[in-house]
């Protein structure tokens, strides 16, 4: 298992450039973002988005990250001083709990795409609260449908094993645990935003086999233990490696691909 700063360092590697700036690119395209004033970056991860918005606001504005991370938040702070930037700053602080005033900020932007599902309205929350009066908030997450491909191979996996009638049940509550778009949609309204709107990008990950896509830090980290969660201790080496066998199986020749429905919500205080 590794250690947390080893998980940062993986995460600034690779998560940052294969998974974040996905939704980062989605943001930039689609959303207008104050160049003047202050921005807060939620769940930052080791920075790189909050340096981007920094940069382009020069001296008319200032970006602060926060990030549950320690070892993240130092990440960031290093970046931002081999940038040379000083309209940049880094905490540590979780979403759900912003150690700042209320209508503090011109403008909010919030990572939810690694999140735990049941964290994600207390976090949308908390950003409308710290936004100023007509501030735009932006919220960055996984919708439904993410991950198809792997939960159809893992059906059969569960079932290669004998155990898919036992855990019939959880595998479909995971399936579905990703909010879908109307239903992200409307957490936002409900948590008091006008003009809402969202953007949806598939974005498609590529792995030569089985095993890549297992020893991925981006699966590996953040998605295969809650997605084994679900099967009983004793069998998870044999489902692992059942699914192993059905990717190299299926693919052949070619690579086994993944897709996410990268989706940003955006909505006014």
């Amino acid at each position: 298992m590794s250690d947390s700063k080893e998980l940062a360092f993986r995460y600034d590697l690779f998560i940052t450039p294969d998974w974040r700036d996905r939704f980062d690119t989605l943001v930039n395209e689609n959303v207008e973002l104050p160049i003047e004033g202050r921005i807060l970056d939620v769940n930052c991860g080791t920075g790189a988005h909050a340096i981007e918005l920094a940069a382009r606001m020069s001296d008319k504005g200032e970006v602060i990250g926060i990030d549950p991370s320690a070892e993240r938040v130092a990440i960031a702070r290093a970046k931002a001083q081999i940038a040379k930037l000083d309209n940049v700053r880094f905490e540590q602080g979780g979403g759900s709990d912003l150690p700042f005033e209320s209508d503090d900020f011109d403008a909010v932007v919030g990572d939810a795409s690694l999140l735990p599902v049941g964290e994600i309205e207390a976090t949308l929350a908390e950003m409308r609260r710290v936004a100023q009066p007509d501030a735009r908030v932006v919220l960055k997450l996984a919708t439904r449908g993410s991950f198809g491909e792997f939960f159809s191979i893992y059906w059969e996996a569960l079932h290669e094993a004998g155990i898919d009638n036992d855990v019939l049940a959880s595998l479909e509550r995971l399936m579905n645990e990703h909010r879908t778009l109307s239903d992200a949609e409307e957490i936002a309204e409900r948590s008091g935003f006008r003009n809402v709107e969202s953007f949806v990008s598939k974005e498609e990950f590529h792995y030569e086999n089985a095993q890549e896509f297992l020893d991925s830090p981006l699966i590996d980290d953040f998605f295969m233990s809650d997605w084994l969660e679900i099967v009983p201790e004793g069998n998870r080496d044999e489902v692992r490696s059942q699914i192993a066998k059905i990717i190299n199986r299926e693919r052949s020749s070619a690579s086994f691909e993944v897709s996410i429905k990268a989706t940003v919500i955006t909505g006014i205080k």
